[in-house]
């Protein structure tokens, strides 16, 4: 890394180095004179490039003779030669579509000789609400690409499902990175989201399921800027539960009395005899109805505490669980330095990010360095390097869960507390206290601390460093023939650790973890291009070989603490356990792609790619990947008129095979903790398969574009069908091998979908543009085969209470949950026990995770210096298990719970007394069921029953708003200020539309639990609420 450093500061003093070039300017300007910001300025053959600013002017440095192509979306491209035509160019509206875009391997490609789906979107889109996490900005901007998203109410990232997969790769200017969470969206100058393996075979097994391709924003050629970029942010919760307010904690609603204990009570307490007093050891909510009544609340036998003994209204907090949620802040502030010269440019940013959540005591705090430069050496020889630096610290990382406090408001909680109370009361002359206190006599928890001891206690801190960089050399033989070599090298490292304090119910304890990801690669490439008559061939070749090093360490204390209040490893009070990995992977990969254009109509391109990894058995480590791709230009051939401005075919097939699990191929052996002085060693249970492949995906695709009224309505769509086959499936094995399975390669799924883009610019004048966009994608994703005499892979086999378990089946949906259901006759009553719970069939088909269609919609209207932009996001379909709202039953905090029944009486009230639930169905022998079932026993009937806690996860939500004003170039004249920016704006701002009777959820928010939480994130296991931002964003050019 100083290498690199040193080498970019060698860049700034040798700005002075004179290369035998021109600047060339000029301006783009339409067939009405109107100037177009935007316009692409290109150097044929190279990928040289400027955009003109929003008055039309470009600037870009040039020889005599080099060919500049200038394009802009919409419009007929125009070339001159430097030095013999006239800079100044009018473009002229028409049937061309040259825009240029990212395609594999960082190579720039006419979109229109794609054969392939791709899509772009442009870095201001992208954060328009200055989003940090780049999954979301995604969020319903490009067909198939849905975000499968954590609460936003804490730090936890969301991650991609494309075409129904995830492990999308994500690459930072030829840089793979370890995740998304390491990019930084404000040095975004553009995304290139690679959808089919045909469109992504260059890279290999690593993009199989796709790839993000990000490019940094650059210097320009003769420009020198300072940007402040200052956005603040204020966070709140945004939706929660909808909780009753009639009944207070307890399992009954009679009242318990205080009775004075001469024996054993202190003679003040005789005082005392007969006071009401709630059922503190409960944390259920069947308690007394909250009608006022003065009550001795749990802080009151605190013992020396100044309100002890006093008696205060037994009545509802209707705010107490908001109340708990604090105000979030994020401050995120961007400066950055361009310069570019006639040999060289260099780009530099530095963002200072804060954030602290509406979860108490949360916070983040993070700096990105961003350097980008580069530097032609002579004529023939281009240097350039890159350097991307995170540092970030995260304190106190809210848990979700059953054992966290978003699951324990919905579970355990009662609808009397008064949550300022708890805060200024829980801690007092050195002891803690809770609501739920054993007894009158002892005011200490009993299942549940009080709500801010997590927060002010348990204290957790992860430190992330984060280092990816390149440097590189571009040789020009000649104007046809050119090469490269880079290398490439990213580390990643986690240091982080977390206490459970003393004074509270848990066991006092420490852990700390180390994590450590390096990996170093060498890049090669040559390319040749060259027009022969009406043919145009483009081919490159190349090398790639990368290191991979992965080191964990980790370790926890045992048995509790024997130093309090001093969080230490060594304070373990038994042996602490220990754990360390290693893991270490190597690939080598050839490649090589050859592109054919004839008369600018027809296009056809093959990509090959063999990799050979070190996962794999030294016999059989190599697979070979293959993508074929054409394009047929149909506006070319037929003249449809001014109607139709732009027509293109095009189709693509490939084979792209995945390198297996290397535990799944080799032996291994576990190390345990010592024992008696002697080390330890677990065999797997998993017999090794040295054959073992990863499976192979074999793709084809479809598609059609066209644009119609010189480009002001476009469609874009997309078919896919896709064999993913020789998938690794588990078998049983006889006991006698002395495992319990095996792998084998058998298992094998259909996919397919269609992808749908419109694209239009319904109003156009010199005052007022609206451009709106809407995409949506469907998936349909197969179970066709997994082994002999194997019809069910269980994926999960515990998603939540009941056994509710994720599976993949033969003949199903993919990725089906199992669980119970409920009965119903013929008619459709439900079949009931005499007692009135409900019948149930077990390890029934529930339905799949899957949605039937995603999709989003962008708007932006720009009237004068005024602009609005919004985006929203949808889904429908596709199923999520919430187990906050089954607890909200059970433990009857929900509104359900509470109300008249049909014969006007409270439904808390006792049955024999004309209360109850009426509860209507039949026995399983046809039997009439009609009775009046308590209150306990109503809530409780519905725990585990899988088939009413499965949410339809339809919905719509507007994610992003953006309302600015950019001030007039007239206004700013004479100062030392270019342009100037301000703006209000929103994220996560309104859930529309949702399809959950029981409410208080956001399907586009679910957090996960178990296996699924790392993948699919389709059950939601008692989370924070999600939360919403509205803030003021300023940027300034000088």
């Amino acid at each position: 890394m100083s290498k690199m450093i040193k080498i970019i500061l060698l860049l700034l003093m040798t700005t002075s180095v004179a290369i035998a070039q021109q600047t060339v300017t000029g301006v783009i300007s339409d067939d009405q004179g109107l100037p177009l910001p935007g316009a692409t300025v290109l150097i044929e053959g190279t990928t040289t490039g400027v955009t003109t600013d929003f008055d039309g002017n470009y600037s870009i440095t040039a020889s005599d003779g080099d060919v500049l192509v200038i394009s802009y979306v919409g419009y007929q491209s125009q070339s001159l030669i430097v030095g013999q035509e006239d800079t100044n160019v009018t473009l002229i509206a028409g049937t061309q579509l040259d825009e240029i875009v990212v395609s594999a391997l960082g190579v720039s490609r006419e979109k229109k000789s794609l054969g392939y789906a791709q899509q772009s979107v442009q870095g201001e889109t992208l954060v328009q609400s200055k989003e940090v996490d780049l999954n979301v900005t995604l969020s319903g901007k490009v067909a198939g690409v849905q975000m499968i998203g954590g609460s936003s109410s804490n730090f936890d990232a969301g991650f991609l499902r494309l075409r129904g997969e995830t492990g999308v790769l994500y690459v930072v200017d030829g840089i793979k990175v370890n995740s998304m969470t390491d990019i930084n969206t404000d040095n975004i100058a553009n995304i290139s989201v690679l959808k089919g393996a045909a469109a992504t075979a260059l890279y290999g097994a690593d993009a199989l399921n796709g790839v993000v391709i990000v490019t940094s924003k650059k210097a320009k050629d003769g420009e020198s800027t300072f940007t402040i970029d200052h956005t603040t942010n204020v966070t709140s919760v945004a939706l929660l539960p909808e909780y009753q307010n009639e009944y207070g904690g307890g399992y009954y609603t009679d009242w318990d009395t205080f009775e004075f204990n001469p024996a054993t009570d202190p003679a003040s307490w005789a005082a005392f005899e007969g006071q009401k007093i709630p059922y503190y050891a409960a944390d259920e909510s069947w308690g007394p109805k909250l009608d006022g009544t003065l009550v001795r609340h749990w802080d009151s036998w605190i013992p020396g505490h100044p309100e002890f003994g006093q008696l205060r209204p037994w009545k509802p907090n209707p705010n107490n669980i908001r109340n708990f949620y604090d105000t979030g802040i994020t401050n995120n502030t961007t400066l950055a330095y361009t310069k570019g010269g006639e040999n060289y440019n260099i780009r530099s940013s530095i963002r200072n990010l804060s954030q602290t959540l509406v979860f108490p005591e949360a916070k983040r705090d993070q700096i990105d360095f961003n350097i980008i430069a580069s530097m032609d050496l002579s004529d023939s020889f281009n240097f350039y390097s890159s350097l991307n630096y995170q540092f970030r610290e995260t304190a106190n990382q809210p848990e979700n869960g059953y054992y966290g406090l978003g699951a324990n408001f919905n579970q355990w909680w009662q609808r009397q507390l008064d949550m300022d109370r708890l805060k200024r009361n829980y801690f007092f002359e050195g002891n803690y206290y809770s609501w739920n206190s054993k007894s009158v006599r002892d005011a200490t928890p009993l299942y549940w601390n009080a709500p801010h001891f997590v927060p002010d206690n348990n204290k957790s801190i992860q430190r992330k460093d984060v280092a990816f960089g390149n440097m590189g050399l571009n040789y020009e033989f000649n104007e046809n023939l050119k090469f490269n070599v880079e290398v490439r090298r990213r580390f990643n490292n986690f240091i982080s650790n977390s206490r459970v304090a003393f004074g509270g119910l848990d066991l006092p304890s420490f852990s700390e973890n180390n994590f450590r990801y390096i990996q170093n690669e060498i890049y090669g490439q040559a390319t040749y291009n060259k027009r022969f008559n009406d043919l145009d061939v483009n081919a490159l070749v190349g090398y790639q070989m990368q290191q991979n090093r992965v080191n964990q360490i980790s370790a926890s204390t045992v048995g509790g603490l024997s130093v309090p209040d001093f969080y230490n490893i060594a304070t373990s009070v038994d042996r602490p356990n220990y754990t360390g990995n290693l893991y270490e992977f190597k690939l080598m990969s050839n490649f090589a792609q050859v592109s054919l254009g004839y008369k600018s109509m027809f296009y056809l391109d093959a990509s090959y790619r063999l990799d050979w990894g070190s996962s794999a058995n030294s016999d059989n480590n190599r697979i070979e990947t293959i993508g074929v791709s054409g394009s047929f230009l149909i506006d070319q051939l037929l003249d449809f008129g001014n109607k139709v401005s732009f027509a293109k075919l095009r189709g693509g097939f490939s084979q792209a095979p995945i390198f297996p699990d290397p535990y799944q191929t080799t032996s291994f052996y576990n190390v345990g903790n010592p024992y008696g002085g002697n080390a330890t060693f677990s065999v797997p249970n998993t017999q090794a398969n040295a054959t073992l492949l990863g499976g192979t995906r074999d793709e084809l695709e479809i598609g059609l574009e066209f644009r119609f009224f010189t480009n002001r309505l476009g469609i874009d769509v997309t078919y896919f069908d896709r064999k993913d086959k020789e998938l690794p499936i588990a078998i049983p094995v006889t006991a006698t091998s002395g495992y319990t399975g095996l792998s084998i390669n058998s298992g094998q799924t259909s996919s397919n979908g269609i992808e749908v883009t419109f694209n239009a610019t319904p109003v156009q004048t010199e005052d007022l543009t609206w451009d709106i966009s809407l995409n949506f994608a469907t998936l349909q994703k197969t179970v066709d085969f997994l082994a002999e005499d194997i019809e069910v892979n269980v994926l999960d086999s515990w998603v939540s209470w009941g056994g509710l378990q994720f599976q993949e089946i033969v003949g199903e949906e993919w990725g089906t949950f199992v669980g119970r259901k409920r009965r119903y006759d013929a008619n459709g009553t439900p079949i009931l026990t005499d007692g009135g719970r409900f019948e149930y069939d077990s390890n029934e088909v529930l339905g799949s995770i899957l949605p039937d269609f995603t999709g989003g919609i962008l708007s932006s209207v720009q009237y004068k210096n005024f602009y609005l932009n919004l985006g929203l996001d949808f889904q429908s379909g596709g199923l999520f298990y919430s187990t906050t709202n089954m607890f909200t039953y059970y433990s009857v905090q929900h509104v359900n719970t509470v109300g008249n029944n049909d014969k006007g009486n409270p439904v808390r009230n006792d049955p024999d007394q004309g209360g109850g639930f009426h509860v209507v169905g039949v026995t399983d022998s046809g039997a009439p069921v009609d009775l009046y079932m308590d209150a306990p026993s109503y809530g409780k009937r519905y725990f585990g029953t899988h088939d009413e806690w499965l949410y339809d996860a339809s919905y719509l939500k507007l994610r992003q708003l953006r309302l600015g004003y950019s001030v007039p170039s007239s206004v700013l004249d004479g100062t030392f200020v270019r342009s100037a920016d301000v703006s209000i704006l929103g994220n996560n701002l309104l859930l529309l539309y949702s399809n959950i009777k029981h409410g208080g959820l956001d399907p586009s928010e679910i957090e996960g639990n178990g296996v699924i939480a790392g993948e699919f994130r389709q059950v939601e296991g008692g989370q924070l609420p999600p939360s919403r931002s509205v803030g003021l964003n300023v940027k300034l050019n000088f």
